[in-house]
């Protein structure tokens, strides 16, 4: 497969650019800083450009069959123009330009909207009192328009949320839960390698397209 992966110097995108690669696909990578990415392979094409700059967005994504995006806010102090946001955006447009479908999107815990009534209104309070604090205003606000931006979409999407990703070694297990409370039971720790392992294998697999999962070791 063709893979574009968004934030592939970052912890958990370096684990997908490799485990990509050492799978046999061809990954293109777009980055602010190519030099932060230390991996190379004949296979590995690395290009620079900002989230928000859409031609470089669109020459990345054209001819993938999936995109994969490791990305998360700046929980203190975060920008307040969200280039986060306006690059999901920016992924989505392309992605529907250029007829790419599958979409497979890692976020914090905070972009998930609870299906139970009760903690649903916990979220919300959460969220209202977060989004007064200046120090947190940003972040509860890309992380809204992150999440109202893949929902809205008609891609194939799926958001992985993860609660306390590790550096520890994969396990090779991971326990998924969906948003309508399906499925495994999950904790809060999972490695990083599990979960660029678990993105990878949803990559050609729409048994989870336009849904929320929590998953966990």
């Amino acid at each position: 497969m063709k893979l574009t992966i968004f934030g592939a110097s970052g912890r958990t995108g370096g684990h997908l650019a490799e485990q990509a690669l050492a799978a046999g696909h061809d990954v293109m990578a777009l980055m602010r800083n190519p030099a932060k990415l230390t991996l190379r392979h004949e296979r590995l094409r690395v290009a620079q450009g900002e989230l928000t700059d859409e031609a470089a967005v669109a020459d990345a994504v054209r001819g993938a069959d999936a995109v994969l995006a490791a990305l998360s806010p700046k929980i203190f102090g975060g920008p307040r123009d969200l280039p986060l946001a306006s690059g999901t955006g920016t992924i989505l447009a392309a992605m529907r330009t250029y007829g790419v479908s599958r979409l497979i999107y890692s976020w914090g815990p905070r972009i998930m909207i609870p299906r139970n009534p009760l903690l649903g209104a916990v979220r919300s309070a959460s969220f209202a009192l977060l989004g007064r604090l200046p120090a947190t205003r940003s972040m509860v606000n890309e992380t809204v328009e992150v999440g109202q931006a893949i929902r809205g979409s008609d891609r194939d999407w799926t958001i992985v949320v993860v609660t306390a990703p590790h550096d520890e070694p994969g396990s090779g297990r991971v326990k998924v839960r969906t948003g309508t409370g399906t499925g495994d039971r999950v904790g809060s720790r999972i490695s990083r390698a599990d979960l660029a392992q678990f993105m990878l294998t949803q990559a050609d697999d729409l048994r989870y397209a336009q849904q929320e999962l929590r998953i966990s070791n």
